[in-house]
């Protein structure tokens, strides 16, 4: 079965893709979407617990490039039973409300719902007489002229070797926050990771009144800054050529020694970010590399900041000691009985005991991706291991560096190519722009 255009993927960036090939006018009768769950919601979006929020304020949640407010409309007209979401700095909705959104705006066009959906997971692709065919876990197969992957962020990982077991109060998939409940309320809790999921993790301990102890553990010992009420960041022009240590020096002069919780330190950041894909894709793929060894962990700290709330419960179980971060990496966790206590191991010392343990270290690996590289059917980026050399326009490129016309990518997977599109704004403009060439026909050259 099949033909058309198949997208990989059911998250955020697949129902942005649908939702534009519908407002090209594309019959989206020949648009198959292979992947579980609820379409738009994804890892981003599909939690079920309340005090998930979105870490940026409402008017940078778009779909739309040409409608940027419409969901800060939206919300304000539908949620008004969220009294919480207010700040100085914004609006931060929970993330489920936007994945209702999400349901809406696909609703509300009749096209998209000619789309077939196939809740199966795509464990292959393979190239068979000028089409795709892909491999599904139950074993069937779906053939496709046209392949968009757009698999978004790969399930969470435990971010060292070795077994870990299959426990309760081990939590590999914080997410959804399903876990949430399962955490009794003395319990020590060690959290792995200092990003933004470990902010909610501690936001969500916070709100339920949780006493016990509470060790977050990440290398770099760092918590992100808090969103402030930046604006007014005009878009700053990039010079070329450059090397990945001109790449650094601008940034570095642009934003200045100030303090980066300041409104200032962002706003000089933000007006960075408007033309920083275009910048990034100019760079030599191994000077992309060097950049992301060398600063790639505060970069992700300075880009994706903590929304007020969580940033607030933060600061309140730092302050009353109930906290606290060990600047250290995670090793291994051993387990004594079937329910713990665990005892969470550092690279520099520990054990740590715990008797809950949530996994925010980001670490993580498509396996359908990188399986596409490691059997040669598609090319390798030059300067980052295991993921596809694509071209700017999203063709993911064959062995010989030539680009297939057949098969993209877009959103989270495309991020060490594409640049900073890790949010919905940017997903959102690289659905955009690749709807409009799906759109304008399908190429004769595979």
């Amino acid at each position: 079965m099949g033909g058309g255009i198949c997208i990989i993927g059911s998250g955020f960036s697949a129902a942005a893709l649908l939702l534009h090939l519908d407002d090209k006018g594309f019959d989206c009768r020949h648009v198959t979407i292979i992947g579980r769950g609820e379409l738009g919601t994804g890892q981003a979006f599909g939690c079920v617990h309340d005090d998930f929020r979105l870490n940026v304020r409402a008017e940078l949640m778009r779909v739309w490039p040409d409608r940027p407010l419409e969901f800060t409309h939206w919300a304000k007209t539908r949620l008004t039973d969220d009294p919480d979401a207010a700040s100085d700095a914004g609006d931060f909705y929970r993330r489920r409300d936007f994945a209702v959104y999400m349901a809406e705006q696909l609703n509300h066009r009749p096209g998209t719902q000619s789309a077939s959906r196939i809740e199966s997971e795509a464990v292959a692709l393979t190239a068979d007489d000028r089409r795709w065919q892909v491999t599904l876990d139950d074993g069937r197969t779906v053939s496709a002229d046209q392949v968009v992957l757009a698999t978004g962020n790969p399930s969470p990982d435990w971010p060292f070797r070795g077994p870990v077991i299959d426990a309760p109060t081990l939590v590999r998939v914080p997410w959804r926050g399903d876990w949430v409940d399962r955490v009794g309320g003395d319990e020590r809790v060690v959290v792995i990771g200092s990003g933004l999921t470990a902010m909610d993790t501690i936001h969500v301990l916070h709100r339920r009144n949780h006493r016990g102890n509470i060790t977050l553990v990440a290398p770099d010992g760092l918590l992100p800054p808090v969103q402030t009420d930046w604006h007014s960041a005009d878009a700053l022009a990039w010079p070329e050529p450059m090397r990945a240590s001109d790449f650094l020096g601008f940034m570095r002069r642009h934003i200045g020694d100030g303090d980066w919780q300041d409104a200032e330190w962002q706003r000089r950041f933000e007006s960075l970010r408007v033309y920083i894909c275009e910048a990034w894709q100019r760079l030599a793929p191994l000077d992309q590399a060097r950049l992301m060894r060398r600063v790639g962990w505060l970069w992700s700290l300075a880009r994706f900041r903590a929304g007020p709330q969580a940033h607030g419960s933060a600061q309140t179980l730092l302050a009353s000691g109930q906290l606290t971060i060990r600047r250290d990496m995670v090793s291994g966790i051993a387990t004594t009985g079937a329910d713990g206590p665990h005892h969470v191991q550092l690279a520099g010392g520990g054990p740590i005991e715990a008797d809950f343990v949530v996994n925010c270290s980001g670490a993580g690996r498509d396996p359908l991706v990188s399986g596409l590289v490691e059997q040669g059917l598609v090319a390798a980026h030059a300067g980052f291991r295991g993921r596809p050399a694509l071209t700017p326009d999203l063709a993911l490129c064959q062995p010989d560096g030539m680009p297939y016309r057949t098969l993209h990518a877009l959103g989270p997977v495309t991020a060490h190519e594409a640049g900073d599109v890790v949010g919905a704004p940017g997903t959102a403009t690289q659905a955009h722009e690749l709807a409009t060439r799906l759109a304008a026909g399908t190429p004769e050259e595979f």
